[in-house]
């Protein structure tokens, strides 16, 4: 299993959990749909969602220091995003690319 198939795997399972279900999000937000359902690939870069998900949750991230030193603070402000509770426009992934 490559490491973006173990980070989808963890965002689906963060996704499902009832803190990220009550904000009411459409998995359409973050995943394309294919024919087994609402999470096929991903369509924001999982990196930002899994650090957007884990201050939302209150986990431990494992991408926030590594968006902070690869793109000036990325990780830090997603993280204070979620804590205002906004949703922040997340990095796109080009179809050809996921």
């Amino acid at each position: 299993m490559s490491e973006a198939d173990g980070l989808n795997i963890k965002l689906v399972e963060w996704f499902q959990r009832p803190e990220i279900q009550a904000k009411r999000w459409s998995p359409a937000l973050f995943w394309r749909p294919n024919e087994e359902g609402p999470f096929g690939a991903l369509k924001v870069d999982g990196r930002e969602l899994e650090v957007l998900f884990a201050a939302i949750l209150g986990e431990p991230s494992e991408y926030q220091a590594i968006l902070d030193r690869e793109d000036n603070g990325r990780g830090t402000f997603l993280a204070a995003n979620a804590r205002r509770h906004e949703l922040p426009l997340l990095s796109r992934v080009r179809a050809d690319q996921a």
